[in-house]
């Protein structure tokens, strides 16, 4: 592993005690279950848009991911690319992804450094319409209260505004708090 992956991995190590900072009163809120999620139609690249603040996201801009399927084995994972904030140089990260209960629960999902099987993390998709926008989200208990992450992810790194709209109502329709998202850096983009 190169130097610079193992100084990336090592800070995003550092940063998962940190990862969720927006906290919340109270348990987890229910969320949907969407038991005809589609795999097939969900892979290919997301680009965010817009985000709850996320420590282990801080060691980069310009953040994707590009869900791909393994079709001799059936596994997903996805490449996480972002431009490194030490460097300014494109970064790879690849996590694999599994739906820890593929009949009743599809869009619960559980991801896993290759290489570190003892660390592994939940997140659902909410909602999506496949072909422009996405919303990720995680909710993690704590003593009291809990801490929640939410991503709006694009299939294009520059979605007309309409799109970023229909994700945010979807999101308030779902009991998320559109007030904690921040806009994020797409200028890496520029002639996508």
């Amino acid at each position: 592993m190169g130097a610079t992956m193992m100084m990336m991995m090592t800070m995003m190590m550092m940063m998962i005690g940190v990862k969720g900072q927006v906290y919340f009163r109270g348990d987890c809120p229910k969320t949907p279950i969407i038991k005809d999620f589609d795999w097939e139609r969900y892979l290919g690249r997301w680009f965010e848009q817009e985000r709850y603040f996320v420590g282990y996201q801080e060691v980069g801009r310009c953040w994707s991911g590009t869900y791909i399927k393994d079709y001799k084995t059936g596994k997903i994972s996805v490449r996480l690319d972002f431009r490194d904030i030490l460097l300014n140089r494109p970064t790879v990260l690849t996590v694999d992804v599994t739906a820890k209960r593929p009949y009743a629960a599809p869009n619960f999902l559980t991801y896993t450094l290759p290489g570190l099987p003892f660390f592994e993390d939940h997140y659902q998709v909410l909602a999506t319409d496949y072909n422009s926008w996405t919303l990720e989200y995680a909710c993690v208990p704590k003593a009291i209260g809990h801490t929640r992450i939410a991503w709006i992810l694009t299939r294009s790194p520059h979605p007309p505004y309409h799109v970023i709209g229909e994700a945010k109502s979807t999101l308030t329709s779902l009991g998320i708090d559109v007030k904690f998202l921040e806009k994020q850096d797409t200028s890496c983009y520029k002639h996508y």
